[in-house]
Order: C-alpha cells, then structure tokens, then sequence
C-alpha cells in the first residue's frame, strides 16, 4: 500500500514539474519572440472617484515597465499628468487638453507626449505670448468622463481653451458604459468581476504577470468567437466600427456621444472657453495594410469597409454642433517613411507620432490663439 502511495506521489510530483518546466519555457518564449500585452499600469496609479468612476491618484510618482518600453509618470495635486498647476497669470493663454490614454500618453516621457510638442509648438509659433498647455487626459476614460474632468478642472485651470480629443477605437464603449472600471488593490479592473474557473484574484495577478495566460486567454477567445460560442471575437470591435452599416450599438454610441459633446461644448460656450475637436484614429485605421490583414483574420473576410467612416461620423457629430474639427487622419496617413508611429504592441503613439499629432494641433488652435489674443486687447 505504501509502495503506491509513493509511487502515485512520485507520478504526480513528475507530472507537476513537468507542467511548470513547460510552462515556464512557453512563458519565455513568449516574451523572447511574441510578447503579450499585460495589464500595464503601476499599483496605486488610480483610485475611486465617485463623480468620475476613477481618476489618477493625485501626487502619484512611479515607473511604467512594458516590454516596449519604461516611462516615469507623474501627477500632480490635481489628479492629471505633468507638474503643478500655477495660479494664471493675465498674460497667459492656457489651453486645456481633454482625451484618454493618447492624451496622457503614458507609454512616452512627459517631454514627448503631444500636448508637450503642442505647447513648444505654439511657443514657437507665437512667441509674443506666453502659452501653457494642460495635459488632462486619463487612461480609459470617454467623452463622458471627460466632460465631467473638464468642469471640475475650469475654477483651478481657468482655460482659455480646450482641446477634446476623442479616439475612434473605444470612445463609443467608454461613453456607452461609463463606470464600467474600478479601482480594486490599487488597479483599475472591471467593475463587475467575470465569471471563470479561476479565483478573481488569481486571475488577475497572471493578467498582470503571465505573458502565456494572456495568450492562451486570447487564443481561446478566438476558438469561442469561430466556434458560435458566447465569448468576443477580437475583431469584432474593429470590424463593427469600420463597416460601411453601423450596428444598433454603433449608432446607440454615437447618439449617446453626440449628446454628450453637445453638454460639453454648451459648458465651454458658458464659460466663454474656445473649443476644438480632435479625432484621433486607430492604428488599424492609418494603413490600409494593417486594416485588410486585420480583417481577413476574421472569419467573415473583408466584407465593405471604411477605414475612414469612424473619423468622418465623429467630424459629423461636431460639425454639427457648431464645432471646429482637426482629423488626425490624413496627417497619420501621409507618413509614409521613416519611425513608425503607433507602438505595435502596446498600441498607442510613438513619440514620431505624438510629434507628428502636436504639430497638426497646434496649427489648428493658431486662429483661436488671435482670437483670444484680439479679445484682451
């Protein structure tokens, strides 16, 4: 009898060693040749907010370690990203940048994220004023958060100017599910815990650590979406926003969002606060390339698609309210040589790109910096 114990002891112990050695070799080969994208923010960067679900925790200091890259981050006493906030001065035109995690831009160092190029920019466009740009972007956030950011911020900020910056490739969800993150042990995660074999907690200690539990998550996704079953096809995201018919939920989002933008631009025109629109697109958006092998990765092919029908509908819901509109678009699309301009892992602006976007910006506000520049004489 204690000859098989041992020996379905000894079975077992080779059979758990064996797992975790072929585990462990799949986890590095992974981060040697195909690294996964992990839950990426530090503990601590975030908390609850009961106005805006969450914000940034205000006088946070800590380092960003991806694969790609390691970034500092800092925030000031006003929960957004870069040194503090000054009392304004009358000779200052500040402009107030609002957006989500392309704003902040937390995968580049404060120096190199586009609302800095944009203030160096119209520093050397207008060098008879004196200029400061806000940076209020925050990761995950909609146009719903930041309309409520933006009010908040008006009596410390004081504004001249504010710059919406929506992004094409989950604006729609953010605005349609609002409070749908939380922040739990000092990371933001969904607000209602999915179902799973696994406990919640270790769940989401290998989401933020385990490159092959990320993998092997996704790739049983896909089995799911091409099999009928009731998990997300990747694509399916991508493929809704880019067809030529929009969905219901399509359409719900931009009516929800078109609401929205026009709370935000009835509260800039009270306070007498310019406002321009940015669109920023996905990177499956600036090469076609990228779209069409993207697509075909679906089980429906490439069906009809618009890489640009995303920017023209948002343009619209501005244009219609009255709002000026910058598409970063055809400016992203026209680089065609040299660094690339989204990370291709981490999916957001290199600094080529946010070097590219803060020039296109700050040409774009040069007319309501006269405006403004007009009114005070």
């Amino acid at each position: 009898m204690k000859d098989r114990f041992r020996s379905a002891l000894f079975n077992l112990t080779l059979v758990t060693v064996a797992v975790v050695v072929t585990l462990g070799a799949f986890e590095f080969a992974l981060r040697m040749a195909l690294p996964q994208k992990l839950y990426r923010y530090p503990r601590g960067l975030f908390r609850n907010d009961p106005d805006l679900s969450f914000t940034f925790q205000p006088g946070f200091r800590g380092t960003l370690h991806t694969p790609e890259f390691t970034t500092h981050i800092r925030i000031n006493s006003l929960g957004i990203r870069g040194s503090e906030v000054m009392e304004k001065a009358p000779d200052i035109s500040r402009i107030l940048v609002l957006g989500d995690s392309f704003v902040s831009a937390l995968n580049v160092e404060e120096e190199d994220t586009f609302v800095r190029v944009m203030e160096r920019e119209l520093r050397a466009l207008v060098p008879d004023r004196r200029i400061e740009v806000v940076n209020a972007g925050t990761p995950n956030y909609g146009t719903w958060h930041e309309l409520g950011l933006f009010r908040r911020l008006i009596p410390s900020v004081r504004p001249d100017m504010a710059v919406l910056c929506v992004f094409t490739g989950n604006d729609l969800d953010d605005n349609l599910a609002p409070e749908s993150a939380a922040v739990r042990g000092g990371f933001l995660v969904e607000r209602v815990r999915r179902k799973g074999t696994l406990p919640y907690g270790v769940r989401s200690w290998l989401q933020r650590n385990s490159m092959a539990y990320v993998f092997l998550w996704n790739a049983w996704d896909r089995v799911k979406a091409i099999s009928g079953g009731r998990r997300q096809d990747p694509i399916a995201g991508i493929r809704v926003l880019l067809s030529s018919e929009d969905s219901p939920r399509v359409e719900k989002g931009y009516e929800v969002s078109g609401k929205i933008l026009g709370e935000l631009r009835g509260e800039a025109a009270r306070r007498g606060i310019y406002l321009l629109v940015v669109i920023i697109p996905a990177d499956y958006q600036v090469s076609p390339d990228r779209v069409v092998s993207t697509l075909r990765s679906s089980k429906t092919g490439t069906g009809d698609y618009d890489p640009d029908r995303p920017d023209d509908l948002w343009a619209r819901l501005a244009q219609d309210l009255g709002l000026p509109v910058l598409d970063l678009l055809p400016t992203l699309r026209s680089h065609t040589q040299g660094p690339p301009l989204y990370m291709p892992l981490d999916g957001h602006l290199t600094p080529e790109g946010n070097r590219l976007a803060g020039r296109a910006v700050a040409v774009a506000l040069l007319p309501f910096l006269r405006e403004v520049r007009k009114e005070r004489l």
